[in-house]
């Protein structure tokens, strides 16, 4: 586990905006983070302190539209303003990832398994970031 803080801590710069969706729930992860590895815990509190939460404009109404659904989630916006949809992925939503990450990571499964789970949440998470990206395209048009 210490590896991966590491690979990530040499991935995100010291500077910089941290864009998420739903910051409470990814801050709140950060804090478990540092609660289990001590040592990370100036790094995480510098991550905390960038966060741009791009849920902001949905969840108080600056843009909304129909097919929401009354919705601020990010299943419900990225096709709205993407056509980019979930429906088709093997992983379509965050309970299922999780899950399929404890198996591959903690069960007695098949190699070719585990590879295939690996390859739907890469591809789930893809999309999850690449639609952030999308989104915050989309907001800047609209507002030129």
């Amino acid at each position: 586990m210490t590896y991966g803080v590491i690979i990530k801590k040499k991935s995100i710069g010291p500077k910089g905006s941290i864009l998420v969706y739903y910051a409470a729930f990814e801050k709140s992860r950060l804090k478990e983070l540092a609660g289990a590895f001590p040592e990370y815990q100036e790094w995480v509190d510098s991550i905390n302190e960038r966060i741009i939460d791009l849920n902001v404009p949905f969840r108080d109404f600056s843009y909304y539209h129909p097919k929401q659904l009354g919705s601020a989630s990010l299943k419900q916006v990225l096709p709205v303003l993407t056509h980019l949809s979930y429906k088709d992925l093997e992983i379509g939503e965050g309970t299922t990832a999780s899950l399929k990450f404890m198996e591959a990571a903690f069960s007695n499964i098949s190699d070719a398994e585990r590879q295939k789970i690996r390859t739907d949440l890469l591809t789930y998470c893809g999309q999850d970031t690449g639609g952030m990206i999308d989104i915050l395209k989309k907001l800047q048009e609209l507002v030129q």
